[in-house]
């Protein structure tokens, strides 16, 4: 009897993770096809998915033109209107700054670490591998909430307490999002010897 029990909850659960991201898909795909009807009726041609085909040629048309020198030309000069503008400016640098990385530097979810958690043993996190500019002995982990791995504690840790795992971000998200029930090889508490 133990053994339906745990059976049946491991499907029920495992069914249920596996439907909410359909779920979602499905909505979204809806909710698209919904709004962009709209732009398919102009053009007299009425079957499912005609509005969402003409959204996406849009968006590949504006990906021309934002990567051709008219482009970037005009990016650059609304990125010089918004640096100008009080108020807007503040939060525009600042949105840059986290979002828009140069390509000589990671970004927070670069490397995979597992460090000590006091009084609770071990914690999976994140880093760039990059040390902190006045503090080449420091790390900056995030160490993430479960289920939204993008939110949590972020901790500057000194590099000797981080374990640098053999792990893809792609597996410990994974790790943390099956909050334990996938078990990646790279996981691990204490240095390979």
């Amino acid at each position: 009897m133990k053994w339906l029990m745990s059976h049946l909850r491991n499907k029920i659960l495992a069914g249920g993770l596996a439907a909410v991201p359909l779920v979602i898909v499905a909505y979204v795909l809806w909710f698209v096809e919904e709004k962009t009807k709209a732009l398919a009726a102009p053009l007299g041609v009425h079957f499912t998915g005609f509005g969402f085909l003409i959204a996406l040629v849009g968006i590949y048309l504006l990906g021309l033109l934002i990567t051709s020198f008219l482009g970037r030309l005009i990016l650059g000069l609304v990125n010089t209107v918004l640096e100008k503008i009080p108020g807007i400016n503040l939060i525009y640098k600042a949105w840059k700054d986290v979002l828009v990385l140069p390509p000589n530097k990671t970004g927070m979810f670069h490397l995979v670490v597992m460090v000590r958690d006091t009084g609770r043993g071990w914690q999976l996190g994140f880093t760039s591998g990059e040390p902190l500019p006045n503090d080449p002995q420091c790390f900056c982990v995030l160490l993430p909430d479960i289920p939204s791995p993008f939110s949590g504690r972020l901790l500057v840790v000194p590099k000797e307490q981080c374990l640098i795992l053999n792990m893809s971000v792609e597996e410990a998200l994974k790790y943390q999002l099956s909050t334990g029930n996938f078990l990646p090889p790279g996981l691990m508490t204490k240095p390979a010897e």
